[in-house]
């Protein structure tokens, strides 16, 4: 008993993880999200606590349907199913996320779970955020379709979970409560239990269901002060009723546990201790400080935080950084040159691409890649820090990506399988950098011209960065053009290959050739029994027949989406197509990838009927 008031008592923050609890989410999921918080070190400190909250919005009804998760509706479910449902879904999370707790107990952060039922989840979630007076709401990647009315209202700061389970920063700033008033009052129901704590009985002896107000958020709760706010949380429902409901922006419970240390469905206590229930802010933004952004969630590998344009470094300053280009610092190489790995003085870590002698790919592309890469920033495109040219060293300094590159992770037999979720978070990933080039970069759409596995690297969350822009072209309009024939054959668009025509559907045919190999996990060109077979001469007639399972890559086995493959699989058949003003644009594939709007729908029946006709 006394563990848990001490550890109520503390002054931390509170970092809540919002998940649709509706939804299946596996253990490495959650483990994976959770160390990727723990690992950024701007989001969770030691003292802090971090609240895992599941919404449920719909449960399964024994007949197998979906029913609403709510009792005040005559399509919604009975109270002892939703009381069950929610003990499941708790037992659930806690043995997900079991080691997570004792890795963030070592850090002297606190975890609970808490499973809260009610409808709509935004306001749910809102209610909570703004009862437990959280610092920080870090939203599953199923809820950034309400990611608008978030970052609008909740008043601390937001992140997302991406595709790749990695954490971006979506609002770096507090803000005041919003004073809007007419949300409808609606009622839900809510457990909770701190993870790995002895406090955690099994037999609890209340069956009290803590019945939580979704009552006007947005109502002020300037009237009462902060000290009031946390007596009333410590009050019984029955001395609630006495009070001016819109005057209230907490939770009300319906009774106290009867022994003290118990945990007890019948009490709501709040997460946050003393220190979260003062008064707002009083400043409207408050910003993180200026450190160097984390680039890899997993490593810690740092980026740099702004780049006014490419500097032009001095040969010894590589040099020194490369340990005068050894052996233990060579990464590899490519058409243009030898590319070394490198520290600067400042800590930054590089990587250094020297131009070979005898290379084919000479002064006019190193120039080129400085000149396109000094427009592009863009966290899917592989920053260039600078470059140097002495006598015959011409070295261009990128930023260090950590976890090679997709080809390596495709198909070298040391690496670890890919699963299906990382593959769909990569071709998001990639389909964003490339309408950042083609419709976002400033002064004009860039034309990558080399877009391959090989070209693509990874950070150790799997975040794909695009690189080697050698062959790329910067253009000031939407127009073709002629050129002679440059790239790896197999990606080549036949419009490009046989005619040297360029345009920026050049590259979103090499994106739908690479889409294909995430699916699969094939080489673009397979060789087999001393027959040679393109990969989409293989894809083609699968994807007419719609026998798209046959596509998947059979190291994941069913471990797929089916909807997700669906989805994949029709943008890159429409991105193949051999007439190139029928492909459609990088943002229209990343609508088709995402499936978020009725722009993405109507695309979507060019694909549909053409199979089914």
């Amino acid at each position: 008993m006394e563990q848990r008031k001490n550890s109520a008592l503390l002054p931390s923050n509170v970092v809540i993880v919002a998940y649709d609890a509706t939804r299946v989410h596996n253990e490495c999921e959650l483990q994976l999200t959770v160390k990727g918080i723990r690992m950024r070190g701007d989001i969770l400190n030691g003292g802090d606590t971090l609240v895992v909250l599941g919404v449920l919005h719909t449960v399964t009804h024994p007949m197998g349907y979906q029913i609403k998760a709510c009792t005040d509706s005559f399509f919604g479910t009975n109270s002892r199913a939703l009381e069950e449902e929610i003990s499941r879904k708790l037992d659930l999370y806690e043995s997900m996320l079991l080691q997570s707790a004792e890795q963030c107990k070592a850090e002297g952060v606190s975890m609970i779970i808490k499973i809260t039922a009610g409808i709509p989840t935004k306001v749910v979630i809102l209610q909570e955020v703004v009862s437990s007076k959280a610092t920080w709401v870090i939203l599953d990647r199923h809820l950034r379709k309400d990611l608008k009315f978030y970052v609008k209202h909740i008043p601390c700061k937001v992140a997302l979970i991406q595709d790749s389970l990695s954490v971006e920063v979506m609002k770096p700033f507090l803000t005041k409560a919003s004073n809007k008033e007419g949300l409808e009052q609606k009622s839900f129901y809510s457990d909770w239990r701190t993870v790995g704590s002895k406090f955690n009985m099994q037999e609890t002896e209340s069956n009290e269901q803590c019945v939580v107000s979704s009552l006007s958020y947005y109502a002020s709760s300037s009237s009462l002060d902060s000290s009031d706010i946390f007596k009333y949380n410590m009050l019984p429902a029955s001395s609630f009723k006495t009070l001016n409901h819109k005057n209230l922006a907490y939770d009300e419970t319906e009774s106290l546990p009867k022994q003290a240390g118990k945990h007890s469905k019948g009490y709501h206590t709040n997460l946050a201790g003393p220190h979260a229930l003062q008064g707002q802010h009083d400043t409207l933004f408050q910003y993180d400080s200026l450190e160097k952004p984390i680039l890899c969630a997993v490593c810690g590998l740092k980026s740099i935080l702004y780049v006014k344009e490419s500097m032009r470094f001095r040969f010894s300053e590589i040099q020194a950084a490369t340990s005068d280009f050894s052996k233990e610092n060579f990464l590899g190489e490519g058409g243009f040159g030898h590319v070394y790995k490198g520290r600067l003085k400042d800590g930054q870590i590089i990587a250094a691409k020297m131009r070979k002698e005898a290379s084919t790919q000479g002064y006019s592309e190193f120039f080129s890649e400085v000149h396109i890469l000094s427009f592009a920033r863009h966290r899917n495109i592989v920053m260039l820090l600078g470059y140097c040219c002495k006598e015959n060293h011409n070295i261009l300094v990128y930023e260090y990506i950590c976890n090679k590159s997709l080809e390596w992770h495709l198909f070298s037999q040391s690496a670890h399988l890919l699963e299906w979720h990382k593959r769909h978070a990569m071709a998001i990933g990639i389909a964003k950098g490339l309408r950042f080039l083609h419709e976002e970069c400033r002064g004009g759409p860039i034309i990558h011209r080399d877009l391959r596995p090989s070209n693509i690297l990874l950070t150790h969350d799997f975040v794909p960065m695009l690189g080697d822009f050698g062959l790329a072209r910067w253009k000031s309009n939407n127009d073709s053009f002629h050129t002679r024939v440059l790239g790896a054959s197999g990606y080549l668009a036949p419009e490009y290959a046989e005619h040297g025509i360029v345009s920026v559907r050049t590259d979103v045919y090499a994106f739908g050739i690479v889409l294909f190999q995430l699916i699969s996990g094939r080489r673009v060109v397979d060789e087999q029994n001393g027959h040679s077979q393109h990969l989409l001469k293989w894809a083609g007639p699968l994807v007419e027949s719609l026998a798209l399972h046959e596509l998947i890559d059979p190291r994941v086995g069913e471990s797929y989406d089916t909807y997700e493959l669906y989805h994949l699989a029709r943008a890159a058949f429409l991105c193949v197509r051999r007439n190139p003003e029928m492909r459609p644009s990088m943002g229209e594939v990343v609508r088709l990838l995402e499936a978020d709007n009725d722009h993405a729908r109507d695309l979507a029946q060019q694909f549909i009927p053409h199979y089914t006709k």
